[in-house]
């Protein structure tokens, strides 16, 4: 027990510790490139943060823990809008103020929330499906990158030819991630079996908060920095990475999966409940601390629920 326990403790810190190294080098290249701050919080940021969702989920498919996949999915969403979102609500007393961000982030809030509804009820997800994720990705991308970048969004001692060595870091950042994730679900498996725990507890709870911990960090960050979309798009976009990601890996992996069945009533609808919460807060404008505080107060009743 004492060895598992340390085992998760040490593979979360080396996870945590190499995802923030790769988010610092990813925002640096985003500078070279001139990216505007949404997209940077979407595409750097998100994807960057979300990398332990997929190291994580792979590596549970490895072990046939389909459990752990289904409710890593629900359990990494619901953390970054109640945990992750009720940080950011705190110190904020504005948000997205860009009518073209705004939209942005509305726009791709509904999709995911529809495609979500779309992957619980479709009842076994298979390779067309996942073929057709893939595509639906690869349009988000470019539907984001062909609008107009920040021209002021630039760091003028970065060039193109050191970018090559910042992209390097972020290559042996992204090793230690897939490492640190893979041995992080081994021992979380093996609490599983100490406690008696439900494999998909185990996926919303251990594994879901401890692969969000770098949405927290970068969020944390972001506000620091008074980069508020930044913030905003890490979480929207980590969840759309997170459907997306999750669902193609699975799919492409196991065959098929089935997150009707695998995915309680409670799970399926706190999601969808959060969700459409974090679309009036962003339309609305709504911030604060009592906001965010409701937010984390949820999220801790959920997390105590779970085990109960």
């Amino acid at each position: 027990m004492i060895e598992s326990l340390l085992g998760v403790l040490i593979s979360l810190a080396l996870l945590i510790w190499s995802c923030d190294f790769a988010i610092k080098n990813s925002i640096l290249i985003s500078h070279v490139y001139k990216i505007r701050p949404i997209l940077v919080g979407i595409f750097i940021i998100a994807i960057g943060t979300s990398l332990p969702e997929f190291a994580a989920t792979f590596q549970a498919l490895k072990l046939n823990s389909i459990g752990i996949v289904a409710g890593n999915l629900v359990g990494s969403n619901i953390a970054n809008i109640l945990l992750v979102g009720g940080i950011m609500l705190y110190p904020i007393t504005r948000l997205v103020t860009d009518k073209r961000d705004k939209s942005t982030f509305l726009f791709f809030l509904i999709f995911s929330i529809v495609f979500f509804i779309f992957i619980i009820f479709n009842f076994n997800i298979g390779y067309t499906y996942g073929v057709l994720l893939f595509g639906l990705l690869c349009f988000f991308i470019y539907f984001e990158l062909k609008k107009p970048i920040d021209e002021t969004n630039t760091i003028s001692e970065i060039t193109h030819s050191s970018s090559f060595f910042i992209i390097l870091k972020i290559i042996l950042a992204f090793i230690a991630l897939f490492f640190s994730s893979k041995y992080f679900i081994v021992y979380a498996k093996d609490l599983t079996s100490i406690f008696g725990v439900a494999e998909t507890t185990i996926g919303i709870t251990i594994v879901a908060f401890g692969t969000s911990l770098p949405e927290v960090i970068a969020t944390i960050l972001s506000i620091v920095k008074k980069q508020n979309n930044l913030a905003i798009g890490n979480i929207l976009g980590s969840n759309i990475a997170n459907i997306f990601g999750i669902t193609i890996i699975a799919v492409l992996i196991n065959g098929s999966i089935n997150f009707y069945e695998l995915l309680s009533q409670i799970d399926k609808w706190l999601f969808l409940v959060t969700s459409l919460l974090f679309f009036i807060i962003i339309s609305l404008k709504l911030a604060g601390k009592l906001i965010s505080l409701g937010f984390i107060l949820a999220y801790m009743i959920y997390f105590v629920f779970l085990y109960l």
